[in-house]
């Protein structure tokens, strides 16, 4: 492999690894599903960045703090955050 050839993929994995941690988008967005969920706030104990808060007993979340990692999905015993 060419020198040149070496720098290309560096530089292509550092450009992948960048722009998968951008951090939030304003696309941005998991779902709630306000029929399963119960409002337990086990999802707001859990997100790192307090990007959800339940309103009227269901959980909300701002897609402009929301990183995607996924947290309150693993977390809601519902199952309602996808």
């Amino acid at each position: 492999m060419t020198q040149y050839a070496k720098v290309f993929v560096i530089l292509a994995a550092v450009l992948v690894l960048v722009s998968a941690c951008k951090g939030p988008v304003e696309s941005t967005q998991l779902i709630v599903d306000t029929d399963a969920c119960t409002g337990c706030g086990e999802c707001v104990e859990v997100c790192p960045y307090g990007a959800i808060e339940v309103i009227d007993g269901d959980a909300v979340i701002d897609p402009s703090l929301c990183h995607f990692c996924y947290r309150c999905v693993e977390q809601c015993p519902e199952g309602a955050i996808y």
